[in-house]
């Protein structure tokens, strides 16, 4: 399986979950070390720019590709099991806690979820904690720009 994301250059090949720790996210609370990431290329685009106001045009950034062995277990969550309110904005706190149950809970490296931007589609939350990580592993990253109509005010 092949996952992907998007970050600084000097932060791409961490999957510490840092970042997620410190600050939370819809799948996670804050203390509880997640790397998102997503299934193609595109949807980690538009993951990226829901998070970063149109002002800020970021740049130094790069694309991972991971690779994760096909054999890991990937745990999912079907948009039935959630509330009605799940893409609300701010994330409603239940979604937060599902991702942290799951990661603290050990049972996969991967947690697949729907995307709010594009919910016939999914990202990924990877477990840096599992004892399975180091079966998720960075062949390749590429310096990512982004296409300049994405951002025209």
């Amino acid at each position: 399986m092949q996952v992907f994301r998007i970050a600084k250059t000097r932060s791409i090949r961490d999957l510490s979950g840092t970042g997620a720790m410190l600050y939370g996210g819809r799948w996670n609370r804050k203390d509880i070390p997640v790397v998102y990431a997503s299934e193609n290329r595109s949807l980690a685009t538009l993951e990226f720019w829901v998070h970063v106001p149109l002002s800020i045009q970021p740049s130094n950034l790069s694309m991972a590709c991971l690779d994760i062995s096909d054999d890991i277990v990937v745990e999912q969550i079907s948009i039935a099991d959630l509330p009605k309110n799940w893409r609300d904005y701010p994330a409603p706190p239940g979604l937060a806690d599902l991702g942290s149950e799951w990661a603290m809970a050990m049972r996969s490296l991967l947690l697949r979820v729907p995307s709010v931007v594009v919910p016939d589609e999914f990202n990924i939350l990877i477990n840096p904690k599992h004892p399975d990580m180091n079966r998720a592993v960075i062949p390749s990253v590429e310096s990512y720009m982004f296409d300049r109509r994405l951002i025209r005010k």
